[in-house]
């Protein structure tokens, strides 16, 4: 039985081994895809502590910028919560969005700013008055009004490979007021 086994493991890991040099296994080290924002969205509980203006224009089939203005009424505190949820959908159909694994579960706005700043936000700091955080995010406040003026979108932080279809990614934001935005994003692979 022990020597079965053996045999079986061996057999395994030359095959993957084989499938490897043949290229059967892929690791994607560069993009094969791009993406088209298609839509943006916001839901909001109290418009008396936030309002959402923003508008999303395609500059080139990889580059899109968004500009508009977020206007933060209230002072973040550690009760202020964040939390993303991703999901696709292969025909963009309302009804056929499903749940993909892949989210920011909810955490503190503040410890959400010092973990992903330097990946997604920092493409901020030359197109916004968004402040460039250099320390913590505890030392900043956030009450006040953010204009975005032309700003860069970019896959530059995520996956090499992502499977084509319409992918709606929705940030909650909670303490003070409840409010969202959702981005629905169109992903195609790179033509050769």
């Amino acid at each position: 039985m022990k020597i079965l086994l053996a045999l079986q493991v061996f057999l395994l890991v030359t095959l993957m081994r084989v499938a490897q040099i043949k290229g059967i296994i892929i690791r994607h080290t560069q993009k094969t895809w791009t993406m088209e924002i298609v839509g943006v969205d916001w839901n909001i509980t109290n418009e008396d502590l936030i309002a959402v203006d923003l508008k999303i224009e395609q500059v080139s089939r990889t580059s899109y910028r968004f500009s508009g203005t977020i206007d933060i009424r209230y002072e973040l505190t550690e009760d202020s919560m964040f939390k993303l949820i991703l999901y696709r959908s292969a025909t963009g159909n309302a009804d056929r969005y499903q749940l993909l694994p892949y989210r920011i579960e909810k955490t503190q706005f503040y410890d959400f700013l010092d973990e992903y700043y330097k990946g997604f936000l920092k493409e901020f700091e030359t197109c916004s008055n968004f402040p460039v955080i250099k320390t913590k995010a505890r030392d900043y406040k956030f009450r006040q009004l953010y204009r975005f003026d032309k700003c860069t979108v970019t896959n530059d932080p995520m996956p090499n490979y992502m499977p084509e279809g319409y992918y709606k990614v929705i940030m909650q934001f909670s303490g003070e007021t409840d409010w969202s935005l959702t981005f629905v994003v169109q992903v195609e692979s790179k033509r050769q």
